[in-house]
């Protein structure tokens, strides 16, 4: 089996992720596999592949004629898009898809097949990418070829048959994920001064902090005031790890919470880190990475806004009320609700219809960022309460059975080229 992977994206790195777990899987099943993949994507998939990608450009002319080139070369008897939908962004993917491009993709022999993270393969949809009441940026998406099949991935997907959902839904990794214990303990020795100090994960997507700063949104400025007033009155110290731009959030003066920012990580690192950790905490609730901490039983949450500015102001007092006002004063229009930061995404989780019946969501704990106490004593519980933490559990352990009954990539993709 001969495999093609278009992995375009330039900002975020989840899809091609998963496209690199899958073609792990076709390699380790004897079959050969090649990229097409943004500089980005390289940098992911180069340890593992080194010699089997091609670098897609700025330059869209330039890389449609690799695209031809690699196709006729290569002769696959599958293309697997990570994810299709995503060609059509206006920014943050290398250009690849035009109006001719689509329609010549008739004439490919391959199997054609695009992963589906979020639901966008699902139908044609339009979305902001920013706050929809501060942004003009506004994708719309079209619907796939008639002839392309739909790989889900779970996670983020409901493992079992969902009404109304096309595509068919596969596990990449073997589950429940976990890291040796020693490999565990050498993590957690790197970054506390104690390994039985609390460790958190925060993940930030290279879209996300660049919306907020494109939109001048202060969110991350005032984020470890935040994580400061909530976590405070925990018995051990507090380390946040934050993989985002390398120095998006800075400690408040004074306060014990340690943060510790980093780029980007090699996949086995960020991995490692990521199940090393107490909690994960993330402010996109569509994360790959939250679907790998269910996966791996690790206790996760949420932070989401489903408050208006003036609402909040009568609920708040406080330190918490300082922060609105501080973050509305610097940006007028910061507090708005959202599902999805900074994108709002309320109505559009709704219609992708990725958490629809999906038992992944029992699986992570969604928190008020401007929640106040109850949102102090849900961290708290999260962190230190066991009955919380093991009724956590069981949610995550269900989903993970569904996984487990599923095929995995290799066998899917087997079965859709010999029905092709």
């Amino acid at each position: 089996m001969r495999v093609l992977f278009v992995t375009p994206m330039e900002v975020g790195s989840g899809e091609t992720i998963t496209a690199l777990h899958v073609a792990e899987r076709v390699a380790k099943c004897g079959g050969d596999v090649l990229f097409l993949a943004s500089a980005l994507a390289t940098r992911f998939l180069e340890p593992r592949f080194p010699d089997a990608i091609r670098v897609l450009t700025g330059d869209g002319e330039r890389n449609r004629e690799t695209w031809e080139a690699t196709v006729r070369a290569f002769r696959p008897d599958a293309i697997v898009f990570a994810d299709y939908p995503l060609l059509f962004f206006s920014s943050g993917v290398a250009p690849l898809a035009d109006a001719e491009w689509v329609r010549r993709l008739e004439d490919v022999e391959a199997c054609l097949v695009t992963l589906d993270h979020l639901g966008f393969a699902q139908r044609a949809i339009g979305l902001f990418f920013g706050p929809p009441h501060l942004s003009f940026h506004y994708e719309t998406l079209p619907a796939i070829p008639a002839r392309m099949q739909i790989l889900l991935p779970c996670p983020l997907h409901e493992p079992a048959p969902v009404a109304g959902r096309r595509g068919e839904p596969f596990r990449y990794w073997d589950v429940p994920l976990h890291v040796p214990d020693e490999q565990r303990r050498a993590v957690r020795r790197r970054y506390l001064e104690r390994e039985d100090d609390i460790l958190l994960f925060h993940a930030v997507a290279g879209w996300a902090w660049q919306i907020a700063q494109a939109n001048d949104l202060p969110y991350y400025q005032f984020l470890p005031e935040i994580l400061a007033y909530y976590l405070a009155d925990l018995p051990k110290p507090v380390t946040l790890v934050s993989v985002n731009n390398g120095q998006l959030l800075q400690p408040p003066a004074g306060s014990p919470l340690r943060i510790v920012n980093l780029a980007s990580l090699p996949t086995a690192e960020y991995e490692a880190l990521l199940f090393a950790s107490d909690l994960m905490i993330t402010e996109n609730r569509i994360s790959v990475t939250l679907g790998k901490a269910v996966c791996g039983l690790l206790p996760c949450a949420v932070l989401r806004n489903s408050f208006r500015y003036r609402a909040l102001l009568r609920r708040l007092e406080g330190p918490l009320r300082e922060v609105l006002t501080g973050m509305e004063w610097l940006r007028p229009g910061a507090i708005y609700p959202y599902d999805v930061f900074p994108n709002g995404m309320r109505d559009e989780l709704e219609q992708l219809g990725l958490y629809r019946d999906n038992s992944l969501t029992q699986g992570f704990q969604d928190l008020e960022v401007y929640g106040g106490e109850a949102t102090r004593q849900a961290l708290r519980r999260l962190l230190t309460g066991e009955a919380t933490r093991t009724t956590l559990r069981g949610h995550q352990q269900h989903y993970v059975a569904g996984l487990q009954a599923l095929p995995d990539a290799e066998a899917v993709l087997r079965r859709l080229i010999q029905r092709h």
